[in-house]
């Protein structure tokens, strides 16, 4: 069995203290739970106790995180439907009486374009729970396919009532 080493990229710092595991670079700091300590020779990193799949796999999302970053553009469809950012919350008129104001997460950063705006961040776990929380007030429907879309989602509408 070989042990799994990881070579970090340039500009790539990562630490481990107290059961949890900071990786930075250019943009951003991501920083998860893990039981396994990191020893660290120039830029390979090994962990002891081996890290299970799933720890592997938010490393290198990690790692992948703060060298490229991570974006999810959503898009409005519907007749009304605006979104705008007003401090640190984005406000959406999604067709009910009253609008709905979301927080954004620190390490979020929003983009906002007439019927798109695109989510920015370092980490991809924080991004997916932010952009399903914001779809969660307005499902596609499927039958106008109105809603809070992904950018290349396709809705497949269906076919109404025939008299």
């Amino acid at each position: 069995m070989t042990t799994p080493v990881f070579r970090l990229p340039i500009g790539v710092k990562c630490s481990s203290n107290n059961g949890k595991i900071k990786v930075s670079g250019s943009k951003g700091i991501v920083i998860f739970n893990s039981i396994s300590n990191l020893h660290r020779k120039g830029n390979m990193v090994l962990f002891l106790p081996y890290l299970t799949p799933y720890e592997s796999s938010l490393f290198t999302q990690a790692i992948f995180g703060v060298v490229l970053g991570y974006a999810i553009e959503l898009r409005l469809k519907g007749i009304g439907y605006r979104v705008y950012k007003k401090e640190e919350k984005l406000i959406f008129f999604l067709g009910y009486s009253k609008s709905v104001i979301i927080d954004i997460p620190k390490d979020v950063s929003v983009n906002i374009g007439k019927k798109t705006f695109f989510l920015i961040s370092a980490n991809f776990g924080i991004l997916q729970n932010f952009a399903s929380s914001i779809r969660k007030y307005r499902y596609p429907d499927s039958y106008k396919g109105a809603g809070v879309l992904y950018e290349n989602e396709i809705v497949v509408c269906k076919e109404g009532k025939k008299t």
